[in-house]
Protein backbone atom coordinates (compact mmCIF):
# COMPACT_ATOMS: atom_id res chain seq x y z
CA UNK A 1 0.00 0.00 0.00
CA UNK A 2 1.39 3.20 -0.91
CA UNK A 3 0.22 6.48 0.62
CA UNK A 4 -2.51 8.93 -0.64
CA UNK A 5 -1.07 11.82 -3.50
CA UNK A 6 -3.40 14.98 -3.76
CA UNK A 7 -2.99 17.53 -6.80
CA UNK A 8 -5.27 20.56 -7.42
CA UNK A 9 -6.65 23.11 -5.75
CA UNK A 10 -28.52 8.25 -3.54
CA UNK A 11 -26.11 5.91 -5.00
CA UNK A 12 -28.71 5.48 -7.50
CA UNK A 13 -26.86 5.39 -11.15
CA UNK A 14 -23.55 5.73 -9.86
CA UNK A 15 -24.87 9.44 -7.50
CA UNK A 16 -23.40 9.00 -4.25
CA UNK A 17 -25.85 10.52 -1.32
CA UNK A 18 -23.40 12.91 -0.21
CA UNK A 19 -20.38 14.83 -1.53
CA UNK A 20 -17.03 14.11 -0.20
CA UNK A 21 -14.21 15.89 -1.28
CA UNK A 22 -10.42 14.99 -1.21
CA UNK A 23 -8.53 14.41 -0.78
CA UNK A 24 -9.09 11.70 1.86
CA UNK A 25 -7.16 9.57 4.28
CA UNK A 26 -7.02 6.00 4.86
CA UNK A 27 -8.60 5.44 8.55
CA UNK A 28 -8.72 1.76 9.16
CA UNK A 29 -7.51 -1.25 6.82
CA UNK A 30 -9.15 -4.83 7.27
CA UNK A 31 -7.99 -7.93 5.85
CA UNK A 32 -10.54 -11.31 5.11
CA UNK A 33 -10.06 -14.33 3.72
CA UNK A 34 -11.70 -13.93 0.68
CA UNK A 35 -11.55 -10.71 -2.40
CA UNK A 36 -13.68 -8.36 -0.76
CA UNK A 37 -16.71 -7.26 -3.30
CA UNK A 38 -18.19 -3.92 -3.53
CA UNK A 39 -19.28 -2.67 -0.30
CA UNK A 40 -22.34 0.03 0.91
CA UNK A 41 -23.23 2.49 3.65
CA UNK A 42 -26.34 1.92 5.58
CA UNK A 43 -27.54 2.04 9.39
CA UNK A 44 -24.02 3.76 10.16
CA UNK A 45 -22.19 -0.12 8.97
CA UNK A 46 -20.43 -0.90 6.10
CA UNK A 47 -22.07 -4.09 4.01
CA UNK A 48 -20.20 -6.53 1.72
CA UNK A 49 -19.61 -9.89 0.29
CA UNK A 50 -16.69 -11.86 -0.17
CA UNK A 51 -15.36 -15.12 -1.73
CA UNK A 52 -15.01 -16.31 1.39
CA UNK A 53 -19.04 -17.12 1.40
CA UNK A 54 -19.66 -14.54 3.39
CA UNK A 55 -21.88 -11.54 4.18
CA UNK A 56 -20.47 -9.59 6.38
CA UNK A 57 -21.53 -6.34 8.67
CA UNK A 58 -18.70 -3.51 10.00
CA UNK A 59 -19.61 -0.75 12.21
CA UNK A 60 -17.86 2.27 11.44
CA UNK A 61 -14.44 2.13 13.57
CA UNK A 62 -14.08 -1.18 11.41
CA UNK A 63 -15.22 -4.01 14.38
CA UNK A 64 -17.27 -7.04 12.82
CA UNK A 65 -20.99 -6.93 13.76
CA UNK A 66 -22.07 -9.97 11.95
CA UNK A 67 -21.09 -12.48 9.43
CA UNK A 68 -23.38 -14.92 7.67
CA UNK A 69 -21.87 -18.03 5.62
CA UNK A 70 -23.81 -19.27 2.32
CA UNK A 71 -22.97 -22.15 0.47
CA UNK A 72 -20.88 -20.89 -2.05
CA UNK A 73 -18.99 -17.51 -2.98
CA UNK A 74 -20.52 -14.11 -3.17
CA UNK A 75 -19.68 -12.22 -6.37
CA UNK A 76 -22.25 -9.38 -6.02
CA UNK A 77 -22.91 -6.54 -3.79
CA UNK A 78 -25.25 -6.43 -0.93
CA UNK A 79 -28.69 -4.37 -1.15
CA UNK A 80 -29.30 -3.08 2.41
CA UNK A 81 -32.73 -1.39 2.45
CA UNK A 82 -33.54 -0.89 6.64
CA UNK A 83 -33.99 -4.02 8.43
CA UNK A 84 -33.00 -6.25 5.13
CA UNK A 85 -29.69 -6.92 3.30
CA UNK A 86 -30.90 -8.93 0.19
CA UNK A 87 -27.82 -10.91 -1.75
CA UNK A 88 -27.52 -13.59 -4.25
CA UNK A 89 -24.62 -16.59 -3.99
CA UNK A 90 -23.54 -19.28 -6.31
CA UNK A 91 -25.07 -21.81 -4.00
CA UNK A 92 -27.91 -21.13 -6.14
CA UNK A 93 -30.08 -19.01 -3.72
CA UNK A 94 -31.26 -15.73 -2.97
CA UNK A 95 -31.01 -14.15 0.32
CA UNK A 96 -32.18 -11.78 3.15
CA UNK A 97 -30.43 -11.48 6.26
CA UNK A 98 -31.63 -9.53 8.91
CA UNK A 99 -29.51 -6.48 8.63
CA UNK A 100 -28.72 -5.61 11.94
CA UNK A 101 -27.93 -9.40 13.48
CA UNK A 102 -27.21 -11.31 10.42
CA UNK A 103 -29.98 -13.62 10.88
CA UNK A 104 -31.40 -15.49 8.23
CA UNK A 105 -35.03 -14.27 7.05
CA UNK A 106 -35.80 -16.34 4.00
CA UNK A 107 -33.85 -18.01 1.66
CA UNK A 108 -35.15 -18.56 -1.81
CA UNK A 109 -33.81 -20.81 -4.77
CA UNK A 110 -32.89 -20.36 -8.67
CA UNK A 111 -31.18 -22.65 -11.02
CA UNK A 112 -28.04 -21.48 -11.76
CA UNK A 113 -25.45 -19.41 -9.50
CA UNK A 114 -26.55 -15.94 -9.45
CA UNK A 115 -23.82 -12.98 -10.01
CA UNK A 116 -25.40 -10.33 -9.97
CA UNK A 117 -27.35 -7.25 -7.66
CA UNK A 118 -30.56 -7.36 -6.30
CA UNK A 119 -33.05 -3.95 -7.38
CA UNK A 120 -35.56 -3.36 -4.94
CA UNK A 121 -39.27 -1.49 -5.92
CA UNK A 122 -42.12 -1.52 -3.50
CA UNK A 123 -43.03 -4.71 -2.00
CA UNK A 124 -41.04 -6.62 -4.07
CA UNK A 125 -36.76 -7.60 -5.11
CA UNK A 126 -35.55 -8.30 -8.72
CA UNK A 127 -32.51 -10.23 -9.31
CA UNK A 128 -31.72 -12.02 -12.56
CA UNK A 129 -29.62 -15.68 -12.13
CA UNK A 130 -27.44 -17.85 -14.87
CA UNK A 131 -30.19 -19.70 -15.18
CA UNK A 132 -31.58 -17.24 -17.72
CA UNK A 133 -34.28 -16.11 -15.54
CA UNK A 134 -34.91 -13.20 -14.16
CA UNK A 135 -36.88 -13.03 -10.43
CA UNK A 136 -39.60 -10.75 -8.33
CA UNK A 137 -39.64 -12.47 -5.56
CA UNK A 138 -41.43 -10.96 -2.43
CA UNK A 139 -39.39 -8.95 0.17
CA UNK A 140 -41.18 -10.38 2.87
CA UNK A 141 -40.75 -13.98 2.49
CA UNK A 142 -38.59 -14.70 -0.76
CA UNK A 143 -42.10 -15.85 -2.22
CA UNK A 144 -41.50 -15.67 -5.99
CA UNK A 145 -44.22 -13.57 -7.68
CA UNK A 146 -43.23 -14.17 -11.31
CA UNK A 147 -39.94 -14.93 -13.44
CA UNK A 148 -39.38 -14.32 -17.05
CA UNK A 149 -36.74 -16.48 -19.45
CA UNK A 150 -34.38 -13.83 -21.04
CA UNK A 151 -32.92 -16.83 -23.38
CA UNK A 152 -29.24 -16.17 -21.60
CA UNK A 153 -27.63 -15.70 -18.04
CA UNK A 154 -27.67 -12.54 -16.50
CA UNK A 155 -24.54 -11.12 -15.16
CA UNK A 156 -25.72 -7.60 -14.32
CA UNK A 157 -28.44 -6.33 -11.59
CA UNK A 158 -31.65 -5.06 -12.79
CA UNK A 159 -32.27 -1.19 -12.84
CA UNK A 160 -36.10 -0.05 -12.00
CA UNK A 161 -37.81 2.85 -13.09
CA UNK A 162 -41.44 4.29 -13.17
CA UNK A 163 -42.89 0.70 -12.77
CA UNK A 164 -40.45 -0.67 -15.69
CA UNK A 165 -37.52 -3.14 -14.77
CA UNK A 166 -34.57 -3.19 -17.20
CA UNK A 167 -31.66 -5.99 -17.41
CA UNK A 168 -29.37 -6.78 -20.20
CA UNK A 169 -28.49 -10.63 -20.28
CA UNK A 170 -25.10 -12.14 -21.18
CA UNK A 171 -26.73 -12.96 -24.75
CA UNK A 172 -26.47 -9.13 -25.25
CA UNK A 173 -30.36 -9.17 -25.06
CA UNK A 174 -31.75 -5.74 -23.28
CA UNK A 175 -35.25 -6.34 -21.81
CA UNK A 176 -38.05 -3.59 -20.13
CA UNK A 177 -40.52 -5.86 -18.20
CA UNK A 178 -43.08 -4.32 -16.10
CA UNK A 179 -42.68 -4.57 -12.70
CA UNK A 180 -45.23 -6.35 -11.05
CA UNK A 181 -46.33 -8.58 -13.70
CA UNK A 182 -42.91 -9.44 -15.63
CA UNK A 183 -44.96 -8.97 -19.13
CA UNK A 184 -42.38 -8.28 -21.50
CA UNK A 185 -42.84 -4.22 -22.56
CA UNK A 186 -39.56 -4.06 -25.06
CA UNK A 187 -36.99 -6.34 -25.91
CA UNK A 188 -33.87 -5.22 -28.10
CA UNK A 189 -30.41 -6.13 -28.62
CA UNK A 190 -27.26 -4.57 -27.78
CA UNK A 191 -23.78 -5.09 -29.91
CA UNK A 192 -22.05 -7.73 -28.20
CA UNK A 193 -22.87 -9.41 -24.37
CA UNK A 194 -24.21 -7.86 -21.81
CA UNK A 195 -22.21 -7.89 -18.29
CA UNK A 196 -22.71 -4.37 -16.86
CA UNK A 197 -25.77 -2.96 -14.97
CA UNK A 198 -27.95 -0.49 -16.81
CA UNK A 199 -28.59 2.64 -15.99
CA UNK A 200 -31.60 4.31 -16.36
CA UNK A 201 -33.18 8.24 -16.57
CA UNK A 202 -36.20 9.51 -18.43
CA UNK A 203 -33.73 10.50 -20.73
CA UNK A 204 -32.96 6.85 -21.62
CA UNK A 205 -31.12 3.70 -20.71
CA UNK A 206 -27.51 3.53 -20.74
CA UNK A 207 -24.99 0.37 -20.98
CA UNK A 208 -21.58 -0.92 -22.13
CA UNK A 209 -21.48 -4.13 -23.46
CA UNK A 210 -18.31 -6.61 -24.39
CA UNK A 211 -18.32 -5.53 -27.66
CA UNK A 212 -16.73 -1.86 -26.21
CA UNK A 213 -20.12 -0.36 -27.25
CA UNK A 214 -21.46 2.20 -25.02
CA UNK A 215 -25.07 2.25 -26.32
CA UNK A 216 -28.25 4.76 -25.32
CA UNK A 217 -31.44 3.45 -25.89
CA UNK A 218 -35.02 5.14 -25.67
CA UNK A 219 -36.56 4.41 -21.99
CA UNK A 220 -40.52 3.84 -23.61
CA UNK A 221 -39.54 2.06 -26.88
CA UNK A 222 -36.15 0.31 -26.61
CA UNK A 223 -34.84 2.75 -29.77
CA UNK A 224 -31.36 2.67 -30.27
CA UNK A 225 -30.37 6.74 -30.02
CA UNK A 226 -26.66 6.42 -30.21
CA UNK A 227 -23.94 4.05 -30.05
CA UNK A 228 -19.70 4.98 -29.36
CA UNK A 229 -17.42 2.59 -29.92
CA UNK A 230 -14.71 2.69 -26.72
CA UNK A 231 -12.17 0.25 -29.01
CA UNK A 232 -11.97 -1.68 -25.61
CA UNK A 233 -14.67 -4.50 -23.89
CA UNK A 234 -16.74 -2.33 -21.25
CA UNK A 235 -17.52 -4.62 -18.57
CA UNK A 236 -18.35 -1.14 -15.52
CA UNK A 237 -21.55 -0.27 -15.38
CA UNK A 238 -21.76 3.99 -16.09
CA UNK A 239 -23.05 6.92 -13.58
CA UNK A 240 -25.34 9.12 -14.77
CA UNK A 241 -26.18 13.04 -14.09
CA UNK A 242 -28.52 15.31 -16.03
CA UNK A 243 -26.55 16.04 -18.78
CA UNK A 244 -23.81 13.61 -19.30
CA UNK A 245 -22.88 9.96 -18.77
CA UNK A 246 -19.41 8.58 -17.11
CA UNK A 247 -18.20 4.99 -18.04
CA UNK A 248 -14.89 3.11 -17.79
CA UNK A 249 -13.71 0.62 -20.10
CA UNK A 250 -10.76 -1.64 -20.83
CA UNK A 251 -8.75 0.86 -22.55
CA UNK A 252 -7.57 2.21 -19.02
CA UNK A 253 -9.36 5.21 -19.26
CA UNK A 254 -12.66 6.86 -18.09
CA UNK A 255 -15.12 8.74 -20.40
CA UNK A 256 -17.66 11.48 -19.98
CA UNK A 257 -20.02 11.83 -22.66
CA UNK A 258 -22.88 14.23 -23.66
CA UNK A 259 -26.01 11.97 -22.89
CA UNK A 260 -28.34 13.76 -25.76
CA UNK A 261 -25.47 12.38 -28.44
CA UNK A 262 -22.39 10.57 -26.70
CA UNK A 263 -20.18 13.19 -27.45
CA UNK A 264 -17.00 13.29 -25.73
CA UNK A 265 -16.44 15.57 -23.31
CA UNK A 266 -13.35 13.88 -21.89
CA UNK A 267 -11.21 10.76 -21.32
CA UNK A 268 -9.32 10.64 -18.09
CA UNK A 269 -6.55 7.33 -17.69
CA UNK A 270 -7.08 5.64 -15.04
CA UNK A 271 -4.32 3.32 -15.06
CA UNK A 272 -2.38 0.85 -17.30
CA UNK A 273 -4.02 -2.35 -18.50
CA UNK A 274 -1.59 -5.30 -18.19
CA UNK A 275 -3.89 -8.21 -17.29
CA UNK A 276 -7.56 -8.23 -15.98
CA UNK A 277 -10.44 -6.40 -16.76
CA UNK A 278 -11.96 -3.05 -15.59
CA UNK A 279 -15.35 -3.90 -13.74
CA UNK A 280 -15.28 -0.36 -11.11
CA UNK A 281 -17.78 1.90 -12.05
CA UNK A 282 -17.97 5.91 -11.35
CA UNK A 283 -19.38 7.51 -8.34
CA UNK A 284 -20.46 10.85 -8.51
CA UNK A 285 -19.97 13.00 -5.62
CA UNK A 286 -20.21 16.96 -6.00
CA UNK A 287 -17.71 18.25 -8.68
CA UNK A 288 -15.74 14.77 -7.97
CA UNK A 289 -15.73 11.20 -9.77
CA UNK A 290 -14.40 8.51 -7.91
CA UNK A 291 -13.41 5.22 -9.61
CA UNK A 292 -11.95 2.28 -7.59
CA UNK A 293 -9.13 0.21 -8.27
CA UNK A 294 -9.34 -1.34 -11.17
CA UNK A 295 -6.14 -0.65 -12.22
CA UNK A 296 -4.20 -0.24 -8.86
CA UNK A 297 -5.32 3.21 -8.16
CA UNK A 298 -8.50 4.20 -6.53
CA UNK A 299 -8.83 7.75 -8.17
CA UNK A 300 -10.85 11.24 -7.91
CA UNK A 301 -11.76 12.90 -10.51
CA UNK A 302 -12.86 16.38 -11.35
CA UNK A 303 -15.98 16.29 -12.89
CA UNK A 304 -15.64 19.15 -15.17
CA UNK A 305 -12.38 18.79 -16.22
CA UNK A 306 -11.14 15.57 -15.82
CA UNK A 307 -8.18 16.31 -14.23
CA UNK A 308 -6.84 13.77 -11.64
CA UNK A 309 -6.99 15.16 -8.19
CA UNK A 310 -6.09 12.50 -5.86
CA UNK A 311 -4.95 8.88 -5.74
CA UNK A 312 -4.07 5.83 -3.99
CA UNK A 313 -2.35 3.29 -5.09
CA UNK A 314 -3.57 -0.46 -4.07
CA UNK A 315 -1.95 -4.03 -4.47
CA UNK A 316 -4.91 -3.58 -7.65
CA UNK A 317 -6.52 -4.51 -9.90
CA UNK A 318 -10.19 -5.04 -8.23
CA UNK A 319 -13.92 -5.30 -9.52
CA UNK A 320 -14.92 -3.03 -6.48
CA UNK A 321 -16.41 0.19 -7.09
CA UNK A 322 -16.20 2.39 -3.98
CA UNK A 323 -18.99 3.29 -2.00
CA UNK A 324 -19.90 6.83 0.05
CA UNK A 325 -21.63 8.00 2.81
CA UNK A 326 -20.84 11.39 4.47
CA UNK A 327 -17.38 12.04 5.34
CA UNK A 328 -16.40 8.33 4.69
CA UNK A 329 -15.26 6.23 1.11
CA UNK A 330 -14.68 2.65 1.18
CA UNK A 331 -13.60 0.04 -1.58
CA UNK A 332 -11.95 -3.21 -1.56
CA UNK A 333 -8.16 -3.61 -2.97
CA UNK A 334 -7.06 -6.07 -5.79
CA UNK A 335 -7.13 -8.88 -3.19
CA UNK A 336 -8.53 -9.48 0.18
CA UNK A 337 -8.85 -5.96 2.24
CA UNK A 338 -11.53 -3.57 2.94
CA UNK A 339 -10.18 -0.20 2.69
CA UNK A 340 -11.91 3.12 4.14
CA UNK A 341 -11.02 6.82 3.90
CA UNK A 342 -12.03 9.69 5.36
CA UNK A 343 -11.78 13.20 4.48
CA UNK A 344 -8.79 15.25 5.33
CA UNK A 345 -9.00 18.44 7.48
CA UNK A 346 -6.25 20.98 5.82
CA UNK A 347 -4.90 23.45 8.20
CA UNK A 348 -5.84 27.40 6.54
Amino acid sequence: MSSGHFRGNLLRNGIAPDVLLPPLSLIFERTFDGEVRTPVFANDRIYFASLDSHAYALNLAGDTVWAFKSGARINASLMVIDERCYFGSNDHHFYALNSHTGALLWKSPAQAAIQGNFAAAGDMVYCGAYDDHVYALEADTGDVRWKVNVGSGVNGSPAVLDGALFVGTNGGALYALDAQTGQTIWQTSAPGGINSTCAVSKQGVFLGTRSGHLCAFDVATGQLHWSVDFGARIFASPALDDEFVYMASDRGSLRKLHLCDGQLVWDAPIGRLNTGQVWSSPVLSGKVVYIGPALGLILAVDRLGGERLWSYSVEGPSSSSVAIERTRLACSTGGNHLLVFSTIRLES
